[in-house]
């Protein structure tokens, strides 16, 4: 609905403008991230309020994520030469980088299996983070159906 979308945009909007005002050019994003996640964990908010709001802001935030992802691949064609001309020490370079990661990974829940934080799926989502960013982080939690892991 009309209301739905406008309380979504207000919301952001404000979280955005407060992290600026209190977080400075520095810490406006660490600040605007915390602040959401205080929202969206229903601790300070009314569950009814953040309930109604929730469909509407999956949809946009889905919406915003595809802009980011498009806007980010669209500079691809002209770098393409670059790239091309460094093809193999870059591969050989994110080989070793992955096996590197991959096992860490192993080694973290293989050392630590009754931590609920070194859960398979937990990994995956850091992992995620780490290597693309939160909007990967997200993406993947989305495409695997992690709807508890898709919050900041």
């Amino acid at each position: 609905s009309i209301e739905s979308v406008t309380n979504v945009l207000c919301t952001a909007t404000t979280l955005v403008w407060l992290g600026k005002v209190f977080g400075g050019t520095r810490g406006a994003l660490p600040l605007c991230t915390l602040l959401t996640v205080l929202l969206v964990n229903n601790k300070f908010t009314p569950s009814r309020w953040v309930r109604s709001i929730q469909p509407t802001s999956q949809v946009l935030g889905t919406v915003a994520l595809y802009l980011f992802f498009s806007t980010l691949g669209s500079q691809g064609v002209a770098v393409a030469e670059s790239v091309r001309a460094s093809m193999i020490p870059l591969g050989i370079f994110l080989t070793i980088l992955y096996a590197v990661h991959g096992t860490w990974l192993w080694l973290l829940h293989k050392l630590f299996p009754h931590q609920p934080c070194m859960n398979p799926q937990r990994l995956l989502m850091a992992s995620s983070a780490a290597i693309g960013g939160p909007a990967t982080a997200v993406a993947l939690a989305q495409a695997q159906k992690w709807p508890s892991l898709e919050v900041p």
